[in-house]
């Protein structure tokens, strides 16, 4: 009861010594700047890049004038005009001019126009008109020898992606973004408190595994807390957008199945507290965070992340399978695998349970690496060093 007490004690003391509410609003205000600029400013960009703009043409006919009004304000000019107009586009640098061959089209302008392709597309289905009617055939007729073959399908699963697929997106995002805050949160507290000597007084009054499994859950604590309120506002956002765009705020409805979030959530909370207590140990050798290689660890968990998006392949794979089961890369490539394929009982809390049980391991070990490391100072220890002092104490 006592080991319960005291780790509750070092959790809040972490928690209450990282998650400021005010630091948390001035960054909430901060990235709603962001996000109105970013919103604002893209439409401003995007419009100007996509609206309509001009084109010259010569010697084209009146059907090609029809196609490219579709995209294009069309100034037409006359045939001995052509020429002193491209001299124009050299000098002046600016201009566009289409001209119409027997060949096909020439294009003169200063350098690639940014809407080239949507002209490509408006060429292409005028060359595509004049083609079908060249050869006889009706629209009808091109359609019909373009359509796919008919093809009736009949499957006794059908995996349950789209709607859950996104929810389970989000939880990995979430598991993502908490580990990336915890860690920060981390490398501040056990090397800052390494160089000031703090700790070797705190774990002469109380066992360095409630130490580290407080700070494990009090620094988990943290990071999750930070990004609930990122989701929060992320949910709100979303329901303002359907209600600006004229859709109904209950197609949010359609993304909670519960069963699917329960799962995730699960497999998150753990993820992130796997990799709080791996990441806890990488944080307990290092002697000055300045100057340690050992900090590109951090990277650890996106790139397991990312290896778990192998699962969408093919997730009856060999490889979706072992990514599936593997600590490492479960927490997130589990939940995708569930969703996409059909699977025996076991398999989920299968790997839940390996996963819990190398987080409990994880934590184990970086309480060893912490009480062996505390005390060591000037030269950073290497792995070797450390695994033989474990072995040794």
């Amino acid at each position: 009861m006592n080991y319960f007490k005291q780790v509750l004690t070092v959790t809040l003391w972490e928690y209450q010594r990282f998650y400021k509410i005010k630091n948390e609003l001035i960054g909430l205000g901060v990235m709603l700047l962001m996000f109105v600029f970013g919103f604002y400013g893209g439409r401003y960009a995007v419009r100007s890049v996509t609206g309509t703009t001009s084109i010259t043409v010569v010697d084209v006919s009146e059907g090609l004038v029809d196609e490219l009004s579709k995209s294009f304000d069309v100034n037409i000019l006359e045939g001995h005009q052509a020429d002193d107009y491209i001299q124009s586009i050299e000098a002046d640098q600016e201009g566009v001019l289409l001209m119409q061959t027997e060949e096909g089209f020439v294009l003169h302008a200063w350098k690639k126009p940014n809407r080239f392709k949507r002209l490509q597309d408006r060429l292409n289905d005028y060359h595509r008109n004049n083609a079908i009617e060249q050869k006889g055939l009706t629209l009808e007729d091109y359609e019909y020898i373009n359509a796919d073959a008919p093809l009736q399908t009949s499957y006794f699963y059908v995996p349950g992606r789209g709607k859950n697929a996104t929810v389970a997106y989000f939880f990995i995002g979430f598991m993502v973004m908490a580990v990336f805050m915890s860690f920060a949160y981390q490398f501040t507290a056990i090397t800052g408190e390494k160089q000031l000597k703090i700790t070797e007084q705190i774990v002469s009054a109380i066992k360095p595994q409630v130490w580290m499994d407080g700070k494990i859950l009090g620094i988990t604590l943290t990071g999750l807390s930070s990004v609930v309120l990122y989701s929060f506002l992320s949910v709100l956002g979303g329901m303002l957008f359907f209600m600006f765009s004229g859709a109904p705020v209950s197609q949010i409805a359609q993304y909670l199945h519960l069963p699917s979030i329960g799962v995730y959530l699960a497999f998150t909370l753990m993820g992130v507290l796997m990799w709080n207590a791996l990441l806890a140990a990488i944080a307990s050798v290092i002697t000055d965070p300045n100057n340690s290689g050992k900090g590109s660890l951090m990277m650890l968990p996106v790139l397991f992340v990312i290896a778990s998006l192998l699962v969408l392949a093919d997730p009856d794979s060999t490889m979706a399978v072992f990514l599936s089961w593997f600590p490492l890369t479960s927490a997130s490539a589990m939940p995708i695998r569930w969703i996409s394929t059909d699977l025996h009982w076991i398999n989920l809390p299968g790997s839940f349970i390996l996963l819990t049980t190398t987080f409990y391991l994880l934590r184990r070990l970086a309480a060893k690496i912490f009480r062996v490391s505390v005390l060591i100072s000037g030269k950073e220890p290497s792995w070797a060093e450390v695994y033989k002092m474990i072995r040794e104490s």
